[in-house]
């Protein structure tokens, strides 16, 4: 009873959010970053597959709303959250944008490490090895799909994401940490320095999203709690 009070608090009292997507600057970008960003529109308006009355992901979705400059982020994590990236660092770990073709062998040693992460992988993700991609490089940076990474000391990468970037938004699209290193806190680590570089380097990033509460576990949940994600229902705007 109790979850199921909880969903039905994300599904209908979040409080209500506008993310504008900018889609006139992504065709000023280059066509397959207005292909991307229509893509994206789409995907997260259609109707939700349990919930056809909503959009796909727009009722609990996990925001964190940034900040003007990171130490103010940094410090309304949780402490749990501060320790985690504290520790990764002390350990000697690195976070920096990567090349996503320079590091396709260390990416499928990264998938490969654990079968099971938030559910089962899927297939692909484990049995074929990660191809190169032809990604155009943007020109202005108001629309990109850029790629960060973790590293150890020895410069190997433990970690990795690949974001969208598009108007207001900075979303966590996909994102791996090779499963020995997960209790160094090289996920959190991953996260907040990628909300830093939102911060610091994206001056038209407001959003960052991190999926949906609705279809998260308890422990997925919590995780994105303690990195300041929270609940909204959301407002897609294509153009603005």
């Amino acid at each position: 009873m109790n979850k199921l009070k909880s969903k039905t608090g994300l599904i209908f009292t979040s409080p209500k959010l506008d993310i504008s997507l900018k889609y006139n600057l992504a065709k000023n970008e280059g066509p397959f970053f207005a292909r991307f960003t229509l893509s994206f529109f789409k995907e997260v308006t259609k109707r939700h597959p349990r919930m056809p009355i909503f959009g796909r992901m727009t009722r609990g979705v996990a925001v964190c709303k940034l900040d003007a400059d990171y130490d103010s982020y940094f410090n309304s994590l949780e402490s749990s959250a501060r320790r985690n990236v504290r520790k990764a660092l002390r350990k000697g770990y690195s976070f920096e944008s990567i090349n996503y073709n320079d590091h396709l062998d260390d990416i499928y040693e990264i998938r490969c490490s654990t079968s099971i992460r938030q559910g089962v992988m899927d297939a692909n993700y484990v049995n074929e090895k990660p191809k190169p991609n032809a990604d155009p490089k943007p020109s202005n940076g108001s629309h990109n799909y850029p790629y960060f990474g973790v590293f150890d000391s020895n410069r190997k990468l433990v970690a990795y994401a690949g974001c969208i970037v598009a108007g207001e938004l900075l979303e966590l699209s996909h994102y791996f940490g090779h499963r020995d290193y997960q209790n160094d806190g090289i996920v959190p680590l991953l996260i907040t320095e990628i909300a830093k570089r939102s911060i610091e380097g994206y001056s038209g990033v407001k959003y960052f999203v991190y999926g949906s509460y609705v279809n998260s576990s308890e422990t997925l949940a919590r995780f994105k709690k303690k990195l300041m994600f929270k609940p909204y229902h959301v407002h897609w705007i294509l153009n603005e």
